[in-house]
């Protein structure tokens, strides 16, 4: 049986609002962004994508097993939405 990989373009990003509520629950926290910034602090990334892994276990009942995959659905997910939110602000 192959052991299923994670990385890359084959995962299953989390929900949108999942990554959207981690990545502003982050940017809330700190100092307004100045107006054009198009990326974070690598440290601010990774605790988004650990409130948006943390969001993840939380719907699936935190059963363990899983937090490999909620890590990477999460970094999927922020990965994707935080261009956009950025964009937005």
């Amino acid at each position: 049986m192959a052991r299923k990989r994670f990385g890359g373009a084959g995962i299953d990003p989390a929900p949108r609002v999942v990554a959207e509520d981690a990545i502003l629950e982050n940017l809330d926290g700190c100092a307004r962004l100045a107006e054009g910034v198009t990326q974070v602090d690598p440290e601010l990334r990774r605790e988004m994508i650990a409130t948006a892994a943390y969001f993840i276990a939380e719907q699936r009942g935190f059963m363990p097993g899983h937090e490999e995959e909620d890590w990477y659905r999460a970094e999927a997910a922020v990965d994707r939405q935080l261009p956009r939110l950025l964009a937005q602000d």
